[in-house]
């Protein structure tokens, strides 16, 4: 196992070799580059180019773009990191690029990339992440496909996957449980606001109490005419003293 070519290397020693198509990012890459006071900056306009020039004179660190034709910044990963391309195949290459997707990314780190930035990079950032390559003792390692990668690489994004994997997962539980928990709050709300219909509680009872009333009525009428013929009979024999 080998480290990358620019391990333990001070900025100004750095030979950096820049692949892009975009003549006004070549202009910015270079002049960052060159305010780190690196040894040595190539610009190429294509990978055919830069393939070219880097196996006359191997980089340190080789930057490239993504999507490029005809050949592309994946394409020129591949290539460079084949075990028939030594001492080509431990240059660490970083990734900038304006499709900064989770899928691209976890493509690029997979082959063998160091690093992947997205457009448009700021001198700073730049220089964090070349300050850390600097300092990147991970080896390079020969797998059985044949191509050189990053040791570790390979499950480090394994468990990164798996942790994502884990948390949509979560998010997914807790929309499914917010969810739920507003239909049954809205179920409640429902329900306590819904307007009662007044019951006839007392309806059957009033029913009863007519009847009872005209029963009554009836005695009461009856004794009544009961009391006043009784009386007006008492009347026609009664003879005062």
């Amino acid at each position: 196992m080998k480290h990358h070519a620019a391990f333990g290397l001070a900025m100004e020693d750095i030979d950096a070799v820049v692949v892009e198509d975009s003549k006004p990012m070549q202009t910015i890459l270079r002049s960052i580059l060159l305010s780190f006071k690196v040894s040595r900056v190539r610009v190429f306009d294509s990978v055919d180019e830069a393939l070219e020039a880097s196996l006359a004179e191997p980089p340190n660190v080789i930057l490239t773009d993504w999507r490029m034709a005809p050949t592309s910044g994946y394409q020129f990963l591949r290539l460079v990191r084949h075990r028939h391309m030594e001492p080509l195949c431990y240059v660490p290459i970083l990734f900038i690029t304006a499709h900064g997707t989770r899928p691209l990314v976890d493509k690029a780190l997979r082959a063998g990339a160091h690093h992947v930035l997205v457009k448009p990079v700021s001198p700073s950032t730049l220089f964090k992440r070349l300050h850390w390559l600097l300092n990147d003792d991970r080896p390079m390692i020969l797998e059985h496909s044949g191509f050189y990668n990053i040791y570790g690489i390979q499950k480090t994004m394994d468990e990164q996957a798996e942790k994502m994997q884990s948390l949509a997962g979560a998010r997914l539980h807790h929309r499914t449980a917010v969810k739920k928990r507003a239909e049954v709050e809205d179920a409640v709300e429902e329900a306590f606001e819904k307007p009662e219909v007044p019951k006839p509680i007392f309806a059957g009872v009033k029913k009863r109490s007519v009847s009872k009333d005209k029963d009554i009525k009836k005695k009461f009428s009856a004794a009544a005419r009961h009391i006043r013929t009784a009386g007006f009979t008492g009347l026609k024999g009664f003879k005062p003293h």
